[in-house]
């Protein structure tokens, strides 16, 4: 390599003007070809008192600030040679390091300025791209106030019935969801509830078979109030029919105590006798979801409810709700069952508190809430 002689004629420094800035890109180096795409300004941010050199090339922009000086160690100088001369001149220059502009959450209170200053930045030194974007942005933008002065305006001819913003108390959700069709001027307390309501007759039918072996057979294991029945519906004229709801009662005992990851998988067997009752007990006391059977409250209060209108119709309209919970099983405390048996129109027996019976005329429709909170079923 053929050495260059030259004479330093002149160096030049000035502090209080703008210095030649070598530009340092942290995400790496510009390529040959991008220099003619290259635009770049100085700015001066008020917020923290700095000069900002931002640049721009095709769809990215780039900003810096200008380095401290006292945390220089040495000043850069950049050498000018003159080769027909012969003379050198030296020109104080300043490093400048520059980083990519990427979007990013802004404070509340600066957000707006930041906006400004990148639709400032994007006009003067984007891309065609990036005006082009930056003017579409400037034109979606949406005037906040005259917005919610139409929306005041829209709101204010609205006229809100009282009577819609009332929380339903516990007895109406339960009587328009849980309770089967109540008909309380019945002459007959026969008449009062329709077992096809509840199971249709003809899907109860399903299960005769299975009630005929159970005279031949009485089956083991079964709860204290399955087996009483049994044994108080030997000499009854329908017998069949009384133990094809029993058995139903036993099966929708079963659903309420199966766990809930069984609940949620198809095909949950619970009834063996009758695939009809199977899937009739799954789909009147669960609801489907996305992922999968969901088996809620409110639904084991209605399979519950409901087998409270079913033992009384095998037991003469007499229930023994303390019995009754042997089978049931699923947590369900004395409690709950008398309050639901009053929702059904059930009242305590005389001799016995655990026992209740239906009979006309129907109590007055008592009201879960009480005063100043709600009762907790």
């Amino acid at each position: 390599m053929k050495e260059l002689l030259g004479i330093i004629d002149e160096v030049i420094s000035q502090p209080n003007q703008v210095k030649p800035i070598i530009v340092q890109f942290q995400n790496g180096q510009l390529a040959d070809e991008e220099t003619e795409n290259i635009s770049c300004g100085l700015f001066h941010d008020k917020q923290k008192d700095k000069k900002l050199l931002a640049v721009s090339c095709r769809q990215m922009v780039y900003k810096g600030y200008k380095p401290d000086d006292k945390q220089q160690l040495m000043n850069t100088m950049l050498l000018l040679h003159n080769k027909r001369t012969g003379k050198v001149r030296l020109v104080e220059a300043e490093r400048w390091s520059v980083n990519a502009v990427l979007d990013k959450q802004v404070l509340d209170n600066d957000k707006h300025t930041s906006d400004e200053k990148m639709v400032l930045l994007n006009k003067k030194f984007g891309s065609k791209k990036a005006k082009r974007k930056t003017e579409q942005y400037e034109k979606m933008k949406v005037n906040v106030d005259a917005v919610k002065d139409d929306l005041e305006k829209t709101v204010a001819n609205i006229k809100i019935d009282k009577e819609d913003l009332k929380t339903p108390t516990t007895d109406e959700i339960i009587t328009d969801i849980h309770i089967p069709p109540c008909n309380r001027d019945a002459c007959n307390v026969e008449d009062v509830y329709n077992l096809n309501d509840i199971v249709p007759e003809n899907i109860l039918e399903t299960l005769n078979e299975a009630s005929n072996k159970i005279i031949q057979c009485v089956p083991t294991g079964k709860s204290k109030y399955f087996m009483y029945i049994i044994r108080s519906l030997k000499s009854d004229p329908d017998y069949i029919k009384k133990v094809s709801i029993l058995l139903y009662m036993d099966a929708v005992s079963k659903w309420l105590n199966i766990p809930i990851k069984d609940v949620k998988k198809r095909g949950a067997s619970i009834c063996p006798e009758s695939e009809e009752i199977n899937s009739h007990i799954i789909d009147t006391y669960s609801i489907q979801s996305n992922g999968g059977r969901l088996r809620p409250a409110s639904m084991k209060d209605k399979a519950i409810i409901h087998c409270l209108i079913l033992g009384l119709i095998i037991s003469n309209y007499v229930i023994n709700i303390e019995l009754l919970a042997t089978m049931l099983q699923s947590r369900i405390g004395i409690k709950k069952l008398s309050n639901l048996s009053r929702i059904v129109g059930m009242v305590p027996c005389k001799n016995d508190k655990n026992s209740y019976t239906l009979k006309l005329p129907l109590p007055k429709q008592i009201s879960m809430v009480k005063k100043g909170r709600r009762q907790t079923l």
